[in-house]
């Protein structure tokens, strides 16, 4: 709009000029419909520690950014400059002469860039071979031009949570805060936006990649229309994320919540879940309902072990493991169990919680059948009865299984035992609106991320760890080895929840983070006034990735900070695991049975217990079972044979009520009990320490150009390496090649995935040296023939068909400078783009 006003002032006619901004104003004012914004001027990028060279733009340190300079000539510490395009507008333009001290380099969006990743750190506590996460520090747009070349069409979901052009002066337009008194801040936020998602749609994959951006109202509608503009294929939808179910009160209306939208690309399907993530109905222990295992020592009639000596064996135990070795033989009925070395835990007996010998509920081939299916599985040590609980999947869960009802997520490659959940038809679609206590950012953000970083971090609304796990779960679950881009990281929420969801189900999913490393206005302030400026290392380290980004990632990879303190608490992981809990007695002593022979007198008793409802009692009313309630009453202990006999299967009931005067008839019905259901097996959420860290690798790097001519006279190969390794999957230890030392005619890495041929003479060692690797995905070729590289790429893919049959051949630099010079153009029509949808 402004660049529209601009114009009419050049009209010279005043009636004219007059006309055509009437007819202007009303053509905003009748706008009725669609997204209309500004492109405003390109954004601009200071590099504060490059050194100005002849081409570059540059401004003054000390001035606005927006003064631009083009650097004509360099000599003698004095930059020769003149305005940008000033050479175009007819006869000679006579140069303005700087010191370089005082300019400072600034890229335009839309120029070229030849990127390179210069190598800051790394943290490695996951396997050798493993891939590795990425932490880019960046600013995000020149940082998805990398990641175009790099992962275009490869990401499986991108979730970002972009500043909220709150007013607050949360984020910066040329190096500008953008606050609430500036009138064209949603237009340049929108411009900011358009940018960027363009280049993260490329990224996705076509068919099933899915892009997630979390908002607040300031510019929820907006983002939903220019998401519909530039993702017109795919399905959008809005979810509901109640982020603080007490509410922030702004004189109005108390705002309790944010949002998600979710973009879908066509193909696109998501797996349902146990928490659909709004239901009540579960509560916070029904949440995790799975398939029952059952105590493998019978209980009740026939159990013990003169009624069944074939079932009198022992299992052999590997308690480091927590893993069944072996399903032993019967005992001859003559010969008694050594139970003496019970102390060190490596045989599992069928012993009562009398300390009786009991049996087990299935023959030896039974149950090595069982086991061999992993359908058994070690529960705790019994420090009671001194042996081991173990469970197994009784005949209705197999059958379940049979009929899939219930089916196999996994096998545990250690123990053997699979997990089982019951299937889709079982759970529940994901709901468009989250309540649940562990999205709250107050307790599981800033609490959270101040616990990691100590009470030094500071970091402002951080999102909760939770809410952003399960909206990257919502769409990965099913993906575990998907690569997930987060170029909004902030303070590295993103990959702190993808290691938790890896950690929690076993998948080697990959985190790519993108964060610039602004400092906040308040201590901008400050460093100013203490005489220093962006560039400056005291500057630099109080910057959001190096202050926060990068420690958290660090440390809750390694599970303790940099002075070896260990992170305390726990995470919660959203998985189910049965934990035993004894069961619950209660003598009701007060009362004779006999005295109470009407039905009316027992429903005077049942009536004092919370749940359960009197309408259960009928005749002839000596007990109350129920499959639907976690009570049980005994009326009668004449009758307390029939009352165990009703009670066998009903692993649920937790409390049970005997009515009896006599302590010692009291002791003997619990302890029967006891050995007919066993303990309570109670489905709990799973913690995981914060102090055990997680078992990944992560690479942090910081953007950095190259001189294109470098690259094109192939000078460059140790700057580009990052991205080679990178482009290649970030497989293995990231290689480097020394200072100093001479390019090597081709480079085959060990450990890694990728070969590169340097000098096209050593082609016929390079392709024997890599013909028998099996592990190759990617190998690079330097050449500038076009049919030369044609031919060697067919005879490296020949050489490689039985061994890697699907590389991935790609000619250097070529492929690189061609991408970026792609790039310029597409930024050409980001930067000329904006209008309406």
């Amino acid at each position: 709009m402004a660049s529209m006003h601009d114009l009419i002032e050049q009209i010279e006619d005043k009636r004219e000029r007059e006309r055509f901004r009437q007819v202007w104003e009303e053509s905003i004012r009748e706008k009725k419909f669609g997204l209309v914004f500004e492109p405003h001027l390109p954004e601009l990028l200071p590099l504060p520690k490059v050194k100005p060279r002849r081409g570059d733009l540059v401004c003054m340190r000390e001035g606005s950014l927006k003064n631009l300079w083009r650097v004509r000539r360099v000599a003698n510490g004095i930059a020769f400059c003149v305005k940008p395009g000033a050479d175009g507008q007819g006869g000679p333009v006579d140069p303005v002469q700087f010191s370089l001290d005082e300019l400072l380099v600034v890229r335009q969006f839309g120029e070229p860039i030849f990127p390179a990743l210069v190598p800051m750190d790394q943290v490695q506590n996951g396997q050798v071979g493993a891939p590795w996460h990425t932490l880019i520090e960046a600013d995000n747009f020149h940082a998805l031009q990398l990641l175009d070349y790099l992962y275009a069409g490869k990401v499986d979901c991108i979730y970002i949570d972009p500043p909220y052009n709150t007013g607050a002066r949360d984020w910066k337009y040329n190096n500008d805060y953008v606050d609430g008194n500036d009138g064209w801040r949603h237009s340049k936020w929108l411009a900011f936006m358009e940018k960027r998602l363009k280049l993260a749609k490329r990224l996705l994959k076509p068919d099933t990649g899915v892009l997630i951006v979390t908002i607040d109202e300031h510019e929820v509608h907006h983002l939903g229309m220019l998401l519909e503009r530039e993702y017109p294929e795919a399905h959008q939808q809005l979810v509901t994320i109640v982020i603080n179910q007490k509410g922030v009160a702004q004189g109005r209306l108390s705002r309790a919540e944010e949002y998600a939208l979710f973009c879908f690309n066509p193909a696109v399907t998501l797996a349902a879940h146990h928490d659909d993530l709004l239901s009540p109905d579960r509560g916070e222990s029904k949440r995790f309902q799975t398939p029952r295992w059952e105590w493998l020592l019978r209980g009740g009639t026939n159990s013990r072990r003169e009624d069944r000596y074939g079932l009198f064996f022992p299992i052999t135990v590997d308690p480091a493991l927590r893993k069944i070795v072996a399903i032993g033989d019967p005992l001859p009925p003559d010969q008694q169990p050594d139970l003496s070395n019970l102390a060190n835990r490596r045989t599992a007996w069928p012993l009562r919680t009398d300390g009786t010998l009991g049996n087990w509920r299935v023959s030896p081939p039974t149950l090595r059948l069982l086991l061999a299916k992993g359908y058994v599985r070690l529960g705790g040590f019994d420090e009671a009865r001194g042996t081991w609980t173990v469970l197994y999947l009784g005949q209705k869960a197999q059958k379940q299984i049979e009929a899939g009802v219930i089916e196999v997520v996994r096998k545990d490659e250690v123990t053997g035992e699979v997990e089982v959940r019951y299937t889709e038809a079982q759970q529940r679609s994901i709901k468009t609106v989250w309540h649940r206590a562990t999205h709250d950012a107050g307790n599981y953000g800033s609490s959270l991320l101040r616990g990691i970083l100590g009470e030094g971090g500071k970091f402002s609304f951080p999102k909760s760890l939770y809410a952003t796990r399960d909206a990257v779960a919502t769409v990965v679950r099913d993906r575990p080895d998907a690569l997930i881009l987060d170029f909004f990281a902030g303070s590295g929420t993103t990959l702190n929840a993808v290691n938790l969801l890896n950690a929690t189900d076993g998948g080697q999913r990959r985190c790519i983070l993108v964060t610039n490393n602004e400092v906040s206005a308040e201590d901008a302030a400050m460093l100013s006034e203490r005489g220093l400026q962006q560039g400056d290392a005291e500057w630099e380290a109080q910057g959001i990735c190096r202050a926060v980004t990068w420690p958290r990632s660090k440390f809750t990879i390694l599970g303790h900070r940099d002075d070896g303190a260990a992170l305390t608490g726990d995470y919660l992981t959203g998985k189910a695991v049965d934990r035993e809990r004894a069961r619950n007695f209660t003598q009701i002593g007060f009362v004779d049975p006999a005295s109470i022979d009407t039905l009316a007198k027992k429903k005077q008793v049942v009536a004092l217990i919370d749940g359960l409802p009197q309408t259960l009692v009928k005749e002839p009313g000596t007990f109350v079972v129920s499959d639907d309630h976690k009570a049980s009453v005994l009326f009668d202990p004449s009758a307390a044979d029939d009352w165990l006999e009703a009670l066998e299967g009903q692993d649920h009931i937790s409390d049970f009520y005997i009515v009896t005067p006599t302590k010692r008839v009291f002791d003997s019905l619990k302890v029967r009990v006891v050995e007919l259901l066993g303990p309570l097996l109670v489905a709990e959420e799973e913690k995981r320490p914060m102090g055990a860290g997680f078992a990944a690798n992560l690479a942090y790097f910081k953007l950095d150009f190259l001189d294109k001519d470098r690259v094109a006279l192939k000078q460059a190969f140790r700057e580009v390496l990052p991205l080679l390794w990178l482009k290649a999957g970030a497989v293995g230890p990231r290689p480097e090649l020394p200072r100093g030392a001479a390019e090597p005619p081709f480079f085959d890495p060990a450990g890694t995935n990728f070969a590169v041929l340097l000098d096209e003479g050593a082609f016929r060692k390079f392709v024997k040296t890599i013909g028998k690797r099996t592990d190759l995905s990617v190998v690079y070729i330097v050449t500038d023939a076009d049919e030369a590289f044609k031919d060697m790429a067919d005879e490296v893919r020949h050489a490689l068909r039985l061994v890697s049959p699907n590389v991935e051949v790609v000619q250097l630099y070529k492929d690189y400078l061609a991408n970026f010079l792609i790039n310029t153009r597409l930024d050409h029509d980001l930067n000329g783009q904006g209008g309406q949808a």
